[in-house]
């Protein structure tokens, strides 16, 4: 037992002390400039672990101070990971308006009913709505991961190294979380230090990626829609389907602009 709780800790230091060298590199390289939603997310969950520690070393672990500053600040940190998620999206879909305006509304959307669901199952506990919170949270990251891995495969969509990679990462880790609450703690609850356990391997195999991701400076993302006589340039760099997909969404767009 004092072996397991030895590793835990170290697992534990190794993660925060990746975390903190993920936040060094961010700055050193200047990502920050181009994920400024990412890079608060790093930041925030640092700031979680240290305000974890600090809490739990003043008060008891179990104290109403400790679970409304432990819930609360997960709270915030759901939040950014679902705004980093949603800055990745933007990323590889701002150069096709069209796209990105039915994408940003889904994910509105999806947003809309996450909250709504949790809130639902919650029966009026604000904890057990957080709790809901974060596993709907959590599908909904790994799902829209999937469908944007394979909306930039059908219409051959390059993905930049980096941003696929840190893509990989969040899709890890929210397919972990998503199995962790559905299925251990309906099958597994005795096995509760185990999967702790594994969430932080997961988390440390994310954080490595995404330290690796962000290795290298990075460029900003080209916001503005090509010229359409540039379209036939570049083909077929650019797929033909997206191209015409992404006319007929402007022209829906433009469309509902007017009636509106």
């Amino acid at each position: 037992m004092p072996e397991a709780l030895t590793f835990e800790r170290v697992l534990l230091g190794t993660t925060f002390l990746l975390n903190g060298g993920l936040v060094v590199l961010l700055g050193y390289r200047k990502n920050y400039r181009v994920f400024p939603f990412f890079s608060s997310y790093v930041v925030l969950n640092l700031l979680q672990g240290i305000a974890l520690f600090e809490v739990y070393r003043i008060w008891t672990f179990g104290s109403t101070a400790s679970i409304l500053v432990a819930w609360g600040l997960q709270f915030l940190v759901i939040l950014a990971r679902a705004f980093a998620v949603a800055e990745i999206c933007h990323r590889v879909l701002a150069r096709y308006q069209g796209v990105w305006k039915l994408a940003s509304l889904l994910l509105l959307v999806a947003a809309a009913f996450v909250s709504l669901f949790a809130w639902a199952f919650s029966q009026g506990k604000w904890r057990s709505a957080i709790l809901s919170l974060d596993r709907g949270v959590e599908l909904a990251i790994a799902s829209a991961i999937v469908v944007l891995f394979f909306f930039a495969r059908y219409y051959a969509v390059d993905l930049d190294p980096a941003v696929s990679t840190l893509a990989a990462g969040f899709f890890l880790y929210s397919a972990f979380r998503v199995l962790d609450n559905t299925l251990v703690e309906q099958w597994l609850i005795h096995s509760t230090r185990l999967w702790n356990l594994l969430g932080t391997v997961t988390f440390l195999a994310t954080l490595l990626l995404w330290t690796w991701a962000l290795r290298q400076a990075q460029r900003p993302a080209t916001l503005e829609l090509l010229p359409q006589d540039h379209y036939r340039s570049l083909s077929p760099a650019i797929n033909a389907r997206l191209k015409a997909l992404n006319e007929q969404l402007g022209r829906f767009w433009h469309a509902e602009g007017r009636n509106t």
